[in-house]
């Protein structure tokens, strides 16, 4: 079972965090063993025969050994669409997996590294070729990110304690920030009621 991030309020800056876009798509743990690839959902159910262009890019991969946690995603213009990526039961959508973290490596067991040291493994670890994407984070600026992330549409960003160990749980470690389609308005004023309206015609904001 992969790690799994608490849904809170307020985001927040802090340079012992890391601040990733939050995906929407589908969770995938990729695990390579004698060159063949096993894709599983956060509910360990094979993801194979969904994705097996994603299974054919890991097994081309020079990397013989490996687990990787990541997200399946689909892209909407600039932004993931988990709608789009359910059409694929019945049109070609293309599909990508972004990888943001590191489970085991040659014969490892990482995931007592702490945050940083296993995404600088993983990307020595694995070519990156696409479809197979490296999530991009910050290492400072989160609030400045997180309205940044909204401004763009995104769903929201995923914070991770840059120290933390991988566990197979929900965890305080990783925090998720979720954009809301709320807008944030000045009263500038108000118009003289008319018609059945007595007091109060319309706010101007």
């Amino acid at each position: 079972m992969p790690t799994k991030a608490i849904l809170v309020d307020e985001p927040f800056s802090d340079p012992d965090w890391i601040f990733e876009r939050k995906l929407d798509g589908i969770r995938c743990i990729a695990i390579k063993a004698k060159r063949r690839v096993r894709l599983r959902s956060r509910n360990d159910l094979s993801l194979n025969g969904r994705f097996p262009e994603l299974v054919e890019a890991l097994e081309r991969d020079p990397a013989e050994d490996f687990a990787v946690d990541g997200e399946v995603v689909a892209f909407e213009g600039s932004r993931t669409s988990f709608a789009k990526l359910a059409r694929r039961a019945h049109e070609r959508v293309r599909v990508y997996y972004y990888v943001f973290d590191l489970v085991h490596v040659a014969g490892h067991d990482v995931r007592r590294l702490p945050l940083r040291s296993r995404k600088a493994l993983l990307r020595r670890a694995l070519a990156l070729r696409e479809p197979v994407r490296f999530t991009p984070h910050r290492n400072r600026d989160g609030e400045a990110f997180f309205h940044e992330a909204c401004r763009k549409g995104w769903e929201g960003l995923i914070a991770k304690r840059a120290d933390s160990t991988y566990t197979s749980a929900r965890s305080r470690d990783w925090l998720k920030f979720k954009c809301s389609n709320e807008q944030e308005l000045v009263i500038g004023g108000y118009t003289e009621p008319r018609g059945s309206r007595i007091e109060l015609g319309a706010l101007l904001f």
